[in-house]
C-alpha cells in the first residue's frame, strides 16, 4: 500500500473512532473534538465548552506515530477517566507517559505514546465515552 493511502486508512480510522474530524498540518494529524463540562464553585455554575487538544504525527511505515493529547477533566471525572484508560482491552504501549496538572476545580491530563494512533485513539475514546455516560 502507497504511504499516502496507508496514512489516509489511518486518519479514516482515527475520526471514525473518536467520532471527530481529522486535519492534516504537515505530517501532524489534528484531531478536532470537544467535550462540554459544568464547574460548579459554590453558588456559581460555570458551563464551558472546551477543545481537546489531541494530535499524532511522524506516522512510520511500520504504522507507529508519536501520539499526543490533553484532556481538561473535573476532578470527579479524573479516577473514572484513569480508570478507563488502564482497563481497556488495548494495553499501555512500553512507550508511554502520563502527568497531571491539578487545579482546584480542574485536572489536566497529559498522555504521549508511541504506538498505533488507531490504539491511541481506541483507548482515549473508550475513557471520554465512559465519561459522556456520567
Amino acid at each position: 500500500m502507497e504511504r499516502m493511502e496507508a496514512a489516509k486508512l489511518v486518519v479514516d480510522t482515527v475520526s471514525d473512532l473518536m467520532n471527530a474530524s481529522v486535519e492534516s498540518e504537515k505530517e501532524k494529524y489534528v484531531i478536532r473534538k470537544s467535550r462540554e463540562i459544568e464547574i460548579h464553585e459554590k453558588t456559581v455554575c460555570f458551563n464551558c465548552k472546551l477543545e481537546l487538544d489531541i494530535s499524532f504525527e511522524f506516522l512510520e511505515e511500520d504504522g507507529l506515530a508519536f501520539n499526543k493529547a490533553e484532556i481538561l477533566l473535573l476532578p470527579e471525572e479524573f479516577p473514572i477517566f484513569s480508570l478507563s484508560l488502564r482497563e481497556h482491552h488495548v494495553p499501555f504501549p512500553s512507550v508511554f507517559r502520563q502527568w497531571q496538572v491539578v487545579n482546584p476545580n480542574i485536572i489536566g491530563i497529559y498522555l504521549e505514546s508511541i504506538e498505533p494512533p488507531e490504539n491511541f485513539a481506541a483507548r482515549l475514546s473508550g475513557a471520554l465515552n465512559v465519561l459522556e455516560q456520567m
